[in-house]
């Protein structure tokens, strides 16, 4: 689902000063990948205090003279999305004339539901809402990707050396550096989100040891302080994780999260994962593999890694008092 509006402007309109305006609301441009004739394409987005979410997309068409201003944004657009493509589309009528659709009618802008997140509120939701979407790339290559020959069983042949070689296994041993990969990030840009709004920065900075080159990134506004300042941590272990966070607040223990039981299983997701981490690291620095890693565990990984990860949110939602934002 997205939103969408069609400004039509009167006959005559300067190009130029369109294209002026656009560029004043702080759009980018984009190649236009798909050539269409007499288009141009820009994009907002606006990464202070997290306010975008999903940006504004905006394309100006221009037939004979005649211009035509498309925005869309989609349904996970964020409140200051919203804002700005309103804010787009009045500016160009106000100085151009002309009239508008969107749809909730003609000449009729969107009314924002709710009042705007605060930056921690917003942080911590844009970060499970990427890790979402990173790993979905790991649903969609299970399903899509296909084996021929009798050597891909689907359960242990009996044979060691037969299941070293399942392609099978070898698969779902190379997806697990990805999954670990985006779990860490998660965390990290949780962390980072966290670390923006806290009062106790200090107790981060003791323990950071920042590289010259992370010095250099920070002076020359590549990355900012609490970006390079994450990077002096790991993010891949629970125990870890707990440890980071509690430099952030010592009341915020995001191990106790996943020691909860979870599915009457003997180990708890604390374990599970941990686990999962040392086979990580056995696979990616001594090419050693987990031949118990048939489809069934691998989606069992996934299962794990969202539950684990949604057990923490919701745990910092309820620890910072607010209610956790759900994807649309």
């Amino acid at each position: 689902m997205s939103y969408t509006s069609r400004s039509e402007l009167p006959a005559g309109t300067s190009l130029k000063r369109v294209l002026q305006i656009v560029d004043l609301l702080d759009y980018r441009s984009l190649r236009n990948e798909l050539r269409i004739p007499n288009m141009r394409s820009f994009f907002w987005y606006d990464e202070q205090d997290y306010r975008s979410w999903s940006g504004v997309e905006l394309q100006v068409y221009n037939e004979n003279g005649q211009i035509a201003i498309d925005t869309r944004t989609t349904a996970s657009r964020s409140y200051w999305d919203l804002v700005h493509q309103n804010k787009t589309i009045k500016l160009i009528r106000d100085l151009f004339g002309g009239h508008f659709e969107t749809d909730g009618g003609r000449n009729r802008y969107w009314q924002p539901d709710e009042p705007p997140p605060s930056p921690l509120v917003s942080g911590c939701y844009l970060a499970r809402w990427r890790f979402k979407n990173a790993l979905i790339k790991s649903q969609i290559y299970l399903q899509a990707r296909k084996f021929e020959g009798d050597i891909a069983r689907e359960k242990p042949s009996g044979f060691f050396f037969m299941d070293e070689i399942n392609p099978r296994i070898t698969s779902n041993n190379l997806l697990v550096p990805f999954i670990i990969a985006v779990w860490e990030e998660y965390y990290r840009s949780t962390f980072v989100a966290i670390f923006k709004c806290t009062d106790r920065k200090e107790q981060v900075l003791k323990k950071a040891r920042l590289s010259h080159h992370q010095l250099e990134q920070i002076a020359s506004n590549k990355k900012t302080m609490e970006q390079a300042l994450s990077e002096c941590f790991s993010f891949q272990r629970p125990s870890v994780i707990g440890e980071n966070f509690r430099l952030l607040d010592s009341k915020l223990d995001l191990a106790a999260a996943m020691r909860k039981p979870f599915k009457r299983r003997r180990l708890t997701l604390f374990d599970q994962i941990e686990a999962l981490v040392d086979g990580r690291n056995a696979f990616v620095h001594a090419g050693e593999m987990d031949l118990s890693l048939y489809d069934r565990e691998i989606e069992k990984v996934l299962t794990d890694i969202v539950e684990a990860v949604d057990r923490c949110y919701k745990a910092i939602g309820s620890h910072f008092k607010f209610t956790p934002l759900t994807e649309y």
